[in-house]
């Protein structure tokens, strides 16, 4: 790019340099590929981003990693294919490379970095989730196929990202229920109404990263999920309030049984718990909003969430943050955040435990970040995590840098 821009007139040479600032990807240019595949019904978007985190005290390997993703996403619309109005297909491909901090020995057990995570936790370096949606009316729509949450998660405003360009902990990037997979086989219904947002979704209770779930959705149970979020204006600035519950039908490991198991003499196998719950309230504020750009600005977000507690691991959990849109007006494309989290593991899993002198606490934590949009296809983020592990004696302490470049 550099050698194209060198051999142009300079009038030339300083017109593409602004256009290249300018664009939001790299090979977004006018008349070029990717707005003749969006005119042709086919929106497709790659971005690769870049980590380079280390843990700075606390037990552990204090060694630094670089370690990177590639997304690969296309939005499909049915009708301008030449099929029916209201069809979608989305997918999303996603590739991981070089190191993770995920395993350093620092007793946390949230991952600290959740876009190197998932799908790596599965076992894998790669995945790929496709769904397909009918749009019935402004108000209904139905999807259904193998859904990636972490898509889901970043679509939120203030806390939002995924991982990719907001928060790193799983505890905020992808706040952590114990009863919905990061990868998901199944349906959501969505429907709007004055003024409750309904979302009902049926799913298979297993990881979709798992072959067998493809091959036998829904043999070992189902799980459903409802939750309904409310539109909230406070001071002329937007917001929600949401509430959710999860109802599942597997089968899970009895905690009670786990000393019984381990120790001499004992059990041979784990008895099972029938069936689990989860319940939520979460919310998101604006406190600072631009009127011409709604999108734009900053407030305050949080969750509280409890659960059955055996077999979900979790007890009860929560976080409570700020952050949006950057503080200073010369930069209104940079976003921050900071934020606050608790998770309670459930009493059971920790008394059993306990019996076979196993100490596992509650795990919180307090992180930081800053994103700066160096042009809209570059941005660079600074992140900070304290942590105060469920598996671990002393405080962790991670510093990370990130950068993303949205290539097409």
């Amino acid at each position: 790019m550099i050698a194209v821009l060198a051999l142009m007139p300079v009038g030339h040479t300083a017109s593409a340099a602004e256009d290249l600032l300018q664009q939001q990807s790299i090979l977004d240019v006018p008349g070029g590929p990717k707005q003749a595949l969006q005119e042709a019904g086919i929106d497709l978007s790659v971005y690769y981003t870049e980590f380079y985190q280390g843990l700075v005290s606390g037990e552990g390997d204090r060694s630094w990693e670089f370690g990177g993703k590639t997304d690969v996403l296309g939005k499909f619309d049915g009708h301008e294919l030449g099929l029916w109005k209201g069809l979608y297909v989305t997918a999303h491909a996603e590739f991981i490379n070089g190191g993770n901090v995920l395993f350093k020995g620092d007793g946390s057990v949230l991952p600290v970095n959740t876009a190197l995570a998932f799908p790596t936790l599965g076992g894998y370096d790669y995945d790929l989730s496709l769904i397909v949606t009918q749009v019935f009316s402004e108000k209904a729509s139905l999807s259904v196929g193998k859904f990636n949450m972490l898509d889901a998660a970043s679509k939120t405003p203030l806390l939002g990202g995924g991982g990719i360009n907001t928060f790193f902990n799983t505890a905020l990037a992808a706040p952590v229920s114990g009863v919905t997979p990061p990868y998901l086989l199944g349906g959501i219904l969505s429907y709007q109404t004055d003024p409750v947002a309904v979302t009902l979704m049926v799913y298979d209770p297993r990881g979709a990263q798992d072959p067998e779930v493809l091959r036998h959705p829904f043999e070992d149970g189902v799980t459903t999920s409802l939750s309904l979020t409310f539109p909230v204006t406070i001071a002329g600035k937007t917001g929600f309030q949401s509430i959710r519950g999860v109802y599942s039908t597997l089968n899970g490991t009895d905690f009670r049984d786990i000393p019984d198991f381990v120790l001499p003499g004992g059990d041979t196998e784990l008895g099972t718990v029938d069936g689990y719950w989860f319940a939520s309230y979460s919310f998101q504020q604006y406190l600072v909003q631009d009127q011409q750009d709604p999108s734009r600005g900053w407030g305050l977000f949080g969750q509280i969430a409890v659960s059955d507690g055996n077999p979900n691991p979790f007890g009860w959990s929560g976080f409570i943050g700020l952050g949006g849109s950057s503080l200073f007006t010369s930069r209104p494309d940079d976003t921050f955040g900071v934020s606050y989290f608790y998770y309670g593991f459930s009493n059971e899993l920790k008394d059993s435990l306990a019996q076979i002198s196993y100490t596992l606490r509650n795990e919180s934590g307090i992180e930081a970040f800053y994103n700066a949009a160096v042009t809209p296809w570059l941005n660079l983020s600074a992140d900070g995590q304290i942590i105060v592990p469920a598996d671990g004696d002393e405080t962790a302490f991670f510093l990370g840098m990130r950068a993303q470049v949205k290539v097409f």
